[in-house]
């Protein structure tokens, strides 16, 4: 592929990450003025969703292509790199404040689950079907619990009226559509730039396409704080690591078992877990706020995370 080629698939995909980006915010905040609703809650359950099709897309399409364990490698690493990556680069940016539904429901659900999903991989070594239907069946009933329990909150007064459900909805499809398409050529373009200046495979992998899956977040996430959105910026990357292990492991294993590589299990996991564990520490018990300081410490978490996936693949070689 030519590199004025490839520049323009990166250029375009920038461009539609950020119209998809924007869309499908303008969405949610619609929907949570028109339903009464946090936008914590909206930020959890449809913006989450939204961003996170791209590794639904490419998990199912693996796993219809007889690629099974495909799906688990793809969810922990998002997961690993939503908080470190995309949260820490974030609030290194602009300190973001954490509303109390996310520091007191949906954090300790990410946990619990990451906890629970982490458990089964060691005890099970693999997501049977009927386990991954429980994933899918409690992310259904959480999100209607959400919206239940968050239906007739208050949120600041629309400047404008908000746009009828059916309108907003249909935007949240376009952002989320154009989310993905950009996301995967960006992946596509910055690829062949990479190789074209002599870069390996293995680092590409490690690198560009790691951020590059989770680039509808990141981009989402930024666009939200910079708009001073907060509860959408940080429920987003919550409610992602929450939505990546319940819907689409549950979607993914009804094709059939999924299997779980030993590297995972001995290695990605423990990150996993370990970031979790980190983002009340990163907010404060009462600030509820992440500053600059504790986003310097999760981007630099992930920085440790990719040096022992380049030293052990190096050791590999």
């Amino acid at each position: 592929m030519p590199a004025l080629l490839a520049l323009a698939l990166v250029i375009a995909g920038l461009t539609l990450l950020i119209t998809g980006a924007d869309r499908l915010l303008h969405a949610a905040v619609s929907l949570a003025r028109r339903w009464h609703l946090p936008q914590a809650v909206i930020g959890a359950t449809l913006v989450a969703g939204g961003t996170s099709l791209p590794e639904l897309a490419a998990s199912v399409s693996g796993a219809l292509g007889g690629q099974f364990g495909l799906a688990v490698g793809n969810v922990v690493g998002s997961n690993i790199a939503n908080i470190g990556l995309i949260l820490g680069l974030v609030a290194l940016i602009t300190p973001l404040s954490v509303a109390p539904t996310i520091a007191w429901r949906e954090w300790p659900l990410m946990l619990a689950v990451s906890a629970l999903a982490a458990a089964c991989a060691w005890g099970l070594g693999a997501y049977p079907r009927w386990l991954c239907a429980l994933f899918l069946a409690t992310w259904i009933a959480h999100a209607w619990r959400s919206m239940r329990q968050g239906a007739g909150s208050e949120e600041a007064p629309a400047q404008h009226p908000p746009s009828a459900a059916w309108h907003a909805l249909l935007w949240a499809a376009l952002g989320s559509a154009l989310l993905g398409v950009g996301g995967w050529l960006l992946i596509v373009g910055s690829a062949q730039l990479a190789r074209a200046a002599g870069i390996s495979d293995a680092v590409i992998g490690l690198s560009i396409v790691a951020v590059g899956t989770s680039a509808p977040e990141l981009v989402t996430s930024l666009l939200a704080a910079w708009r001073r959105q907060h509860q959408l910026a940080v429920a987003n990357i919550v409610g992602s690591n929450t939505f990546n292990l319940l819907l689409i492991l549950g979607v993914t294993g009804l094709f059939g078992t999924l299997p779980i590589a030993r590297e995972i299990l001995e290695r990605d996991l423990w990150w996993m877990l370990g970031f979790a564990l980190a983002l009340p520490l990163a907010w404060g018990l009462t600030a509820r706020r992440i500053a600059r300081f504790a986003a310097a410490v999760l981007l630099a978490g992930y920085v440790l995370y990719l040096a022992q996936l380049a030293a052990e693949a190096l050791l590999a070689a």
